[in-house]
């Protein structure tokens, strides 16, 4: 628990630390630059609980506590024999089998194990505690029916080790690894009962990975591929899982869970995996701007001195998604707070009979399947939101989602009376770093101050908020250019990768932004990894 308050001080101040060079350097040219304090969060995914540094300690500490396992929602296992862990082969007592495993397996049964510096490590009685109980589940249930054999005959009461002695001997052919996607939620809700039967909520996608000759032995060997989707099927239902893929190069086989009409969701003849979230967001003073007080994969609680509004989610179960459900739900509610407040300050001085169009508008960078574009545009916060992302399933997906949560802007279609409460958005497929030096090129031939009204396949340069979640490796030059040239007094930015966010941090300070607030939470517990929020003021 220590190491965890300690490594989140340690990065903190890291960050800290690089903002008083950067303070150091302006002072030179005579600039104030204020640096603020550290504002450390705690994800807890088992209570949906957003903290800070400003609750008790007990609170805090019980959080820490609760983050340490069942957080994620997706997880790779290699799958290795038994016997690869002989003492012959074993280089290091962690790399070794269990005592308590050594007694139950055969040489031939599988075990989930990881990679740790170079070394395979198997899983102690096949349980990681990191994933949530999902997964968890479907990781017992996958991997008894996996090591099930058959009894021989000549044998009796006895196994044999030999691939041809279990009962799913087509899928642990060439089997090499495994892969589980779940809903973000699954972690945060019980299992429920359904006429007698236990039933997990959310959705839980298994990927098995096969090796060198693949799936098939032969090449479009029909036989075959059915005998592999009739094993495949039986695991798909004993386990509960929402689906089964099998992969290899140029070979994909699925099949979905044919118990429950709960499972599956999904258009027939259609083999896209979709995870399907809800998230509920509690709002109360929703004019002229609503205050957020409240993310939850859980429903709230109704009263009447707050609103809740339901966002729902449909994700692919191969395209990125955030794998810690509990910092996803921190870090929204970071930024909707963060939006909400900058919204309210921009009409402080205002009538509060406010115009849905006199809100701040929104470019939202890499925006993914809309896991934060959605939730803001369903507080109405802003008046406009234009989020760009290049990969194709996470275009789809955000789109999907608009339409699912009534608000993707559609070009000359008015604007109806609950519109009020919902801020469009038009979503762009496109690379980041090209939107950039394409609204930069606009922006040099037309006078921003007589730009029209954005829509879809135009360039808008009269952006209030600039919001970026890159991918590990930071912001792309153009964007930082953007981000210096537009019209943008505020920049939210989240980063999981800390040396670049301190080199981006570099070029937006130096170039005319203070940083207004910082936040740091723990993103895998155990690790090194933490997300941090960052919100940059443009400087008087």
């Amino acid at each position: 628990m220590l190491g965890v308050v300690h490594k989140l001080d340690v990065a903190g101040q890291e960050i800290r630390q690089h903002l008083t060079n950067v303070s150091q350097r302006l002072s030179l040219k005579k600039e104030f630059f204020p640096i603020p304090d550290i504002n450390v969060l705690h994800a807890a995914p088992d209570s949906c609980i957003y903290a800070s540094q400003s609750r008790s300690h007990d609170v805090a500490d019980q959080q820490i506590e609760a983050a340490l396992e069942g957080y994620r929602c997706k997880c790779s296992f290699q799958l290795v024999p038994a016997s690869f862990f002989t003492k012959s082969r074993i280089n290091s007592e962690k790399a070794s089998l269990h005592k308590e495993d050594i007694t139950i397996l055969s040489l031939d049964d599988l075990v989930y194990s990881v990679r740790e510096h170079g070394d395979i490590i198997p899983l102690r009685s096949g349980i990681f505690s990191p994933a949530n109980r999902r997964i968890r589940r479907a990781m017992a249930c996958v991997m008894e029916c996996l090591n099930t054999k058959r009894p021989v005959s000549n044998h009796q009461n006895r196994w044999e080790d030999g691939i041809d002695r279990y009962h799913f001997q087509k899928l642990r052919k060439n089997l090499t690894s495994v892969t589980f996607v779940s809903s973000w939620g699954d972690g945060m809700r019980e299992s429920m009962i359904t006429k007698g039967k236990e039933e997990w909520s959310g959705d839980c996608h298994a990927t098995l990975h096969f090796g060198p000759p693949g799936l098939l032995s032969t090449p479009s060997d029909t036989n075959e591929e059915l005998n592999w989707k009739e094993e495949a099927q039986r695991i798909c239902d004993q386990s509960n899982l929402t689906s089964l893929t099998g992969r290899s190069r140029g070979v994909k086989f699925v099949v979905f869970n044919s118990n429950s009409t709960e499972f599956g969701h999904r258009e027939r003849g259609n083999d896209d995996c979709v995870v399907h979230d809800d998230l509920w967001i509690t709002m109360r003073n929703r004019e002229p701007v609503p205050e957020v007080f409240s993310v939850s994969l859980v429903p709230p609680v109704e009263k009447l001195s707050q609103v809740n509004v339901k966002v729902q989610y449909r994700k692919s179960s191969v395209a990125f998604q955030h794998p810690n459900a509990g910092v996803m739900l921190t870090s929204l509610q970071w930024i909707l707070n963060t939006l909400s407040q900058l919204a309210r300050d921009s009409v402080s001085c205002n009538s509060e009979e406010l115009s849905a169009l006199e809100k701040p508008r929104l470019l939202e960078l890499y925006c993914g399947c809309g896991a934060h574009t959605i939730p803001i545009a369903k507080s109405s916060i802003l008046s406009q939101i234009v989020a760009v992302e290049l990969d194709e399933r996470l275009v789809t997906a955000c789109r999907n989602n608009c339409i699912l949560n009534d608000c993707l802007y559609e070009e000359g279609k008015a604007r109806s009376e609950t519109d009020c409460y919902v801020t469009k958005v038009s979503v762009v497929k496109e690379d980041a770093a090209v939107w950039a030096k394409n609204t930069l090129m606009s922006n040099n031939k037309q006078n921003t101050a007589t730009a029209q009204s954005h829509s879809i396949g135009e360039y808008f340069t009269s952006f209030d908020i600039l919001l970026v979640d890159p991918p590990r490796d930071g912001l792309d030059k153009a964007v930082c250019d953007l981000a210096l040239k537009g019209r943008f007094q505020h920049i939210i930015y989240v980063s999981c990768g800390r040396s670049a966010l301190l080199r981006d941090l570099d070029i937006l300070c130096i170039g005319g932004f203070d940083v207004a607030a910082l936040a740091v939470i723990d993103l895998f517990p155990g690790t090194d990894a933490v997300e941090s929020l960052v919100h940059l003021r443009r400087r008087l």
